[in-house]
């Protein structure tokens, strides 16, 4: 049900947004962006609530992203590629179920980002869709794997200077559905 209403809440605003732009609007960086700066965000996540109970070890999403702003075809459209860099951990204290000891999960994210500027006219408002494709890795106390993972994010990075910045994304991936953090742009 919580993923269903984060669906519709992301198609909704998607879909308000589209109506409000002009078209020259697509085909420019936010202002206080350009075709060649790097942002480095840094923040933590928030996912599953079952994880919050007193038998339940758990360490909230970390992650860092580095993303590169490239001006893309004859229109120079605002474009971004990056990566990230992820870190979870989880466990259970005790005897669990049918555990007789406490165990615990690292579950680490490695990714690539592709993602596409929106221009509100905003001075320092950059807003952003992204898709994430990667791997989690998950390793523990027992036999562990990785996964595929594959996400679609809407996103907002606020700067207060030529530099530093706070950012919100929200979407719908296997790491987190709410992060939040600090921005650095150089």
């Amino acid at each position: 049900m919580k993923k269903l209403f984060l669906v519709l809440v992301v198609i909704f605003v998607t879909g308000a947004s589209l109506f409000a732009w002009e078209p020259a609007d697509l085909t420019k960086f936010p202002i206080g962006q350009d075709g060649k700066s790097w942002i480095l965000n840094f923040g933590i996540g928030f996912s599953d609530t079952d994880y919050f109970r007193k038998d339940h070890i758990y360490i909230l999403p970390l992650r860092l992203s580095l993303d590169k702003n490239v001006a893309m075809g004859d229109k120079k459209l605002p474009f971004f590629i990056g990566g990230i860099l992820g870190y979870s951990g989880w466990g259970y204290k005790g005897n669990y179920y049918y555990y007789n000891k406490d165990y615990f999960f690292h579950d680490i994210l490695i990714a690539g980002r592709f993602g596409y500027h929106f221009n509100w006219d905003v001075k320092n408002l950059d807003t952003y869709a992204v898709t994430t494709a990667g791997m989690i890795v998950y390793a523990g106390d027992y036999d562990r794997y990785g996964k595929f993972l594959f996400g679609v994010n809407l996103g907002a990075r606020y700067f207060v200077n030529n530099w530093f910045g706070f950012w919100a994304e929200t979407g719908i991936n296997a790491f987190s559905w709410f992060d939040l953090g600090i921005a650095f742009k150089f």
